[in-house]
């Protein structure tokens, strides 16, 4: 079902990747998520794979053959229905400038839409903390 057992290039995911909800390729935040994956040692690539897709390893031919592909979503934290779009754009527009703080959530995702939530972290640091959590978490829909 899964494809090779290899290390993944992750220049091939990122040119196969998509963006939701204001990231976009050289967003701050993005720029900063494909430098600390591609740092990664490839047991926790391997991790970050089967967090995002619920595989540990790339498809056979590369990513291109991904479906759906992979998407990395902008989210907010949490805040109430009334306020979520206002708060949605400042946030947005603040991470685009590096303004603000860190956010505490994690990054979580759904496996059936290969699909990423990513916070907008100020600290390429704090991604990589945070990311590494994540995948190495061991748990799977109720960290969502």
């Amino acid at each position: 079902m899964c494809g090779e057992d290899a290390d993944f290039d992750v220049a091939d995911l990122r040119k196969h990747a998509r963006y939701e909800g204001g990231y976009f390729d050289q967003h701050a935040t993005i720029r900063a998520f494909w430098q600390v994956l591609a740092d990664l040692e490839p047991k926790e690539k391997k991790a970050f794979l089967k967090f995002v897709t619920s595989c540990s390893k790339p498809p056979v031919g590369g990513f291109q053959h991904l479906t759906p592909p992979l998407t990395i979503r902008f989210v907010t934290e949490e805040v109430s229905a009334e306020e979520n779009q206002s708060v949605h754009i400042r946030q947005v527009f603040g991470s685009m400038f590096g303004i603000g703080k860190d956010k505490t959530r994690l990054p979580t995702s759904s496996t059936c839409f290969n699909l990423l939530k990513l916070p907008a972290y100020k600290k390429k640091s704090t991604l990589k903390e945070k990311l590494r959590y994540a995948i190495n978490s061991g748990t799977g829909f109720e960290l969502s």
